[in-house]
This record gives structure tokens, sequence and C-alpha cells, in this order.
């Protein structure tokens, strides 16, 4: 059997919208748009307690983590590097959520190794986690590549609430 390409993984984080996209970075520059939310996706975090928000955007994005993994093993690709990007911070009272979720994720995803980034004024910060110089890079120069993709949906397949799956370009 042929060993799986590194790829990197990246999550993209819309907020305004509340829904993710995952996609995949080769080391080798090819931008792979994989799954996406519907919009929505994530406003349940919005009516519960600061644990049990960080509990619940954990699990959603986890399963982010799962799916894109699987669909990067269809494509005989496998994840080297977790990235999650956020738009901006998530909102709510303590302003504390995001960076709260990032090192809940840098603590347990160590292989692959996570990196979080959000804005901070015209820059991506670093909120938590790890990723080499090289790859960092990476990610970032095709960032803006895949933030302009996430409007085109025949290019994503889309995950539809209740767990019901559909493509996106089998249903025009």
């Amino acid at each position: 059997m042929e060993p799986k390409t590194p790829t990197l993984l990246l999550i993209l984080v819309e907020i305004a919208k509340l829904r993710w996209f995952a996609a995949g970075i080769g080391l080798d520059g090819t931008t792979t748009p994989l799954i996406c939310s519907e919009p929505g996706d994530l406003e349940k975090y919005r009516g519960l307690e600061f644990d049990e928000q960080v509990s619940f955007l954990r699990h959603r994005f986890c399963g982010v983590l799962q799916r894109g993994c699987d669909r990067l093993w269809a494509r005989n690709l496998k994840a080297c590097q977790f990235v999650f990007v956020f738009e901006e911070r998530l909102p709510e009272p303590t302003g504390q959520l995001t960076q709260t979720l990032a090192g809940h994720f840098a603590e347990w995803l160590l292989k692959p190794p996570v990196a979080v980034f959000a804005p901070s004024g015209t820059q991506l910060e670093k909120l938590a986690g790890t990723i080499d110089g090289p790859l960092e890079a990476l990610f970032k120069s095709h960032l803006r590549q895949l933030l302009a993709t996430q409007e085109d949906a025949n290019a994503w397949e889309t995950v539809r609430q209740k767990g019901v799956w559909c493509n996106q370009q089998a249903e025009s």
C-alpha cells in the first residue's frame, strides 16, 4: 500500500454565519476544499454557560477534525498538522471562550499537533499550539485563496444538521 501524503488539515471558523470549513493544504501547496457546515451550525453554544460552551465547541470541532481526516484519507492524504483559524473571536460575555478553546486543543491534540489562530489587528495571532515555521508560512500563503472559496457551494461537501450529509454538486 502506498504511504499517505502529509497534508495540513485547516479548519476555518466563520463567526458571522456560525459555520466551519475543513480543507487540506498539501506540502506542495495544493489546496483541497473538503467539507463545511450549514450556517448556524455553531449557534447552540450561545445559549450555554461558559463551561458548557467550551464542551460543546470542543466536541463539535473534534467531530470536524475526524470528518476532515476521513476525507483526507479517502484522497490518499494524511493530516500532519491541524490548524484552526477563527475569522474573529467567538462572541460571548467573558471574551475568553476562543482562547480557552484554543488552550484545550493545544493540550489534547499532540499528534498531529494543532495551532489555533485568530486575528489581532491586521495580523493573525497564534492563540495556542505549535506549528513549524515552514508549515505556518504554507497555510498563511494559501489562506486568502481558501477564504475566497468559502462562498463557492460547489467546492465543498456540506454537512447537514442532524448528521445528514449531501454533496452540493449532486443537488444542482
